[in-house]
């Protein structure tokens, strides 16, 4: 059998619903002959006789009511194509790969972000992976991740885009038997002396340190005793005593056992950025959310209220206090960074 083009299963659908060569024609814009013409070019075509006619009136043979339902088929089908064709060009059916920290997981910021973009695009399916920052860009350069939500770089390498899209404070995470404890807000130079817990530098390279960001407002060379790959082991060496960490705000939403958090007394305040990365050649799917994390993006770049200043005790305090001598740590906690801590 030859093949059949896609109109003359138009004209037969039509021809049939409407049981009449002159409505079918109108129906369709055509002439009655052009229509008579089309029907039995099919015909020859399928090698069958699909109408019994009479005049201008038709009926079905039982070939042309067996055809019937595989034409109607063959226009839906052709019609989804269509359809799906055009979703895939807009960017409305495809994947993306998506890189994510961890904060932002447990502070339920990502969910705020993706899921009314999921909920408008729901053909489109994201697969999420928890990075660090260089990994992220890494990824991007590399074609294996579409987008990020990361730390911005200090610049971003060629052939990365993006734009802050979030913006918080920083915070002090102490032991809470430590000495500054009692203090609402601390000034970092209360903390020349005092122990860090920090990130690993392979996970800062290329980006601002939370903890050199606050030893260089207070004039000094920060010690730092360990460092771990997420903040969650950061501070488990915290709730131990091992030192202090200056972590992002939303690290206060977490129920920490062992842990208090205090504000960093600086004026200007102290503050990390989220940003929401991108490659230099989107894909369709790519630029739908670059176009939805847009309406995120921050305007004022200098936004931020000061803390308090530091509570009068506080001021007062020998800047040479140091923390207390690190406690025990069971062998559990050496194996499982999230001993001792509770997640909210």
């Amino acid at each position: 059998m030859s093949y059949i083009e896609n109109r003359l299963f138009h004209y037969f659908v039509a021809l049939a619903e409407e049981q009449h060569f002159a409505r079918a024609a109108e129906r369709l814009g055509i002439t009655p002959p052009t229509l008579t013409h089309q029907i039995k070019k099919l015909e020859s075509q399928v090698g069958a006789r699909l109408l019994d006619r009479t005049g201008n009136r038709n009926a079905l043979t039982g070939a042309g009511q067996r055809f019937l339902a595989e034409a109607r088929e063959a226009l839906r089908h052709a019609a989804q194509a269509a359809t799906v064709a055009g979703q895939a060009g807009r960017g409305e059916l495809g994947r993306l790969e998506l890189g994510f920290l961890t904060l932002l997981s447990g502070a339920g910021l990502l969910r705020g972000w993706i899921g009314a973009f999921q909920q408008a695009h729901p053909a489109i399916d994201i697969t999420m992976r928890n990075l660090a920052p260089m990994a992220q860009i890494a990824g991007i350069l590399r074609k294996e991740l579409d987008v990020g939500f990361t730390r911005p770089p200090n610049k971003y390498p060629s052939g990365v885009r993006g734009f802050n899209i979030y913006r918080q404070g920083m915070a002090l995470a102490l032991p809470s038997e430590h000495p500054l404890a009692q203090c609402k807000d601390i000034s970092p130079a209360l903390l020349a002396r005092e122990a860090f817990v920090s990130i690993t530098p392979e996970l800062d390279l290329g980006f601002s340190g939370l903890t050199e960001t606050v030893a260089r407002t207070g004039n000094f060379i920060p010690r730092v005793v360990k460092r771990e790959d997420n903040f969650i082991a950061v501070l488990a060496y915290v709730a131990h005593g091992y030192g202090i960490a200056v972590v992002p705000e939303l690290m206060k939403t977490m129920n920490l056992a062992d842990i208090v958090f205090r504000n960093i007394a600086t004026n200007p305040a102290p503050q990390t950025s989220i940003a929401f990365v991108y490659g230099s050649d989107p894909s369709p799917s790519t630029k739908l959310l670059i176009h939805h994390m847009q309406r995120h993006a921050l305007r004022n770049h200098n936004k931020g209220a000061a803390p308090p200043n530091s509570s009068p005790d506080c001021a007062k305090r020998n800047p040479g206090t140091a923390v207390a001598p690190a406690k025990h740590v069971p062998d559990r906690a050496l194996r499982d960074p999230g001993y001792g801590l509770v997640a909210s």
